[in-house]
């Protein structure tokens, strides 16, 4: 089933349940857990699907197993302990984005597996962060029809956007809005949450990291990134090897700025990554160190 219609679930109901089973550390009875997530006292005593739903959705990303009607936490799931969302957050994203469910995706019209998902990503993160949000409106005039005519059209109704405004954000992959408003958004392509995961979980703190290097890890690490993998399947130009691109530069320069990386040039350095900076037309990085996040 696809991650964005409207029978599936959206990450925080799915991170309830991952965090029960964390805290149970052992099998949870599916009744049990929904009793526990799912009270009659809640639901006012009428059926609800919720968790179902978010049983499910967690078993196509392959983060929980259900055996002899026993629910266990699973693949990228297995080590998280409830406590802390943006691990699950991480998991989560490399659970979406991994290659197994993403057969076909630039060949197959098929929306099964996270194909739905991974393809409004690949459009999205396409996008300048600095043009501001997209909305439902924006995305229906601006994404293209065919980003490769076999994968047919990213996003195809606002059903699938306003799941997409949940997962998005949840993924790491855009920022909500503070304030939130009707009419499917605004959101803003911004991928600082997940570089900044990805960094933290790849390299060490003081490590230096060529930036041409780092920018090449990252985007095989979010292939949903201009110059990734699926990115490329889906017919979205590459900004080339030695240029981040807008999306990836507005997470490293916000990366500065919040101060998880620094960001430096070495005026003797063979390769240097240029950064999408309309302050700074000539920006250039030739290397990255890691630093720890100031927000833990």
């Amino acid at each position: 089933m696809a991650l964005l219609l409207a029978e599936s679930s959206i990450p925080p109901f799915m991170w309830a349940v991952v965090r029960l089973l964390a805290a149970e550390k052992k099998p949870v009875p599916v009744d049990r857990a929904r009793a526990l997530l799912a009270p009659p006292s809640l639901t006012e005593g009428k059926e609800s699907k919720t968790f179902d739903q978010a049983v499910r959705s967690l078993r196509e990303v392959q983060m929980v197993v259900v055996d002899e009607g026993r629910l266990s936490l699973t693949g990228y799931a297995s080590d998280l302990d409830g406590t802390d969302f943006s691990s699950f957050s991480s998991a989560l994203r490399q659970a979406v984005l991994a290659g197994e469910l993403n057969v076909g995706l630039a060949d197959d019209a098929g929306q099964t597996g996270s194909r739905d998902l991974t393809r409004i990503l690949v459009w999205f993160l396409s996008c300048d962060p600095l043009d501001g949000s997209a909305t439902w409106d924006i995305v229906q005039r601006e994404q293209s029809i065919d980003l490769n005519p076999d994968a047919g059209t990213a996003s195809r109704n606002d059903t699938r956007w306003n799941r997409f405004v949940h997962w998005a954000p949840a993924l790491g992959l855009a920022a909500a809005p503070l304030l939130p408003t009707s009419g499917g958004g605004p959101l803003l392509p911004d991928c600082t949450e997940a570089v900044k995961q990805t960094v933290h979980r790849l390299w060490a703190v003081g490590e230096r990291v060529n930036a041409v290097d780092a920018a090449r890890t990252l985007r095989t690490a979010l292939p949903v990134l201009p110059g990734g993998d699926y990115a490329n399947a889906m017919g979205i130009p590459a900004p080339g090897g030695q240029s981040a691109g807008p999306a990836l530069s507005y997470a490293l320069l916000r990366g500065e700025d919040e101060g998880w990386l620094m960001l430096q040039q070495d005026a003797d350095a063979q390769r240097v990554l240029t950064l999408h900076d309309p302050d700074r037309p000539s920006h250039y990085v030739s290397d990255i160190v890691i630093s720890e996040d100031q927000h833990d």
